[in-house]
């Protein structure tokens, strides 16, 4: 009876480690994704601020208030799909 409860222990102990490992992957790449879009969406508010010489930067500020707006609904509705 030894032998079968530390197997089960074992497989529920390897199941674990994959199930957080999983979760660590899906959080650390949704991460990467919202600074990825932010960053992408800023340097694109910039980049529109600098080629119409604007004082006051505009389009940076909309982009990247908007980038992190939809940032952050991504980030809500995958945690409301869990």
């Amino acid at each position: 009876m030894d032998s079968d409860s530390s197997t089960s222990g074992e497989k529920g102990g390897k199941q674990s480690v994959k199930n957080q490992s999983s979760k660590f992957l899906k959080y650390s790449g949704l991460a990467t994704q919202m600074l990825g879009t932010i960053l992408l969406f800023t340097w694109g508010g910039y980049k529109l601020d600098e080629y119409q010489q604007n004082e006051v930067p505009v389009w940076t500020l909309v982009l990247s208030l908007t980038s992190i707006a939809g940032s952050l609904y991504m980030l809500i509705r995958s945690f409301s799909k869990s």
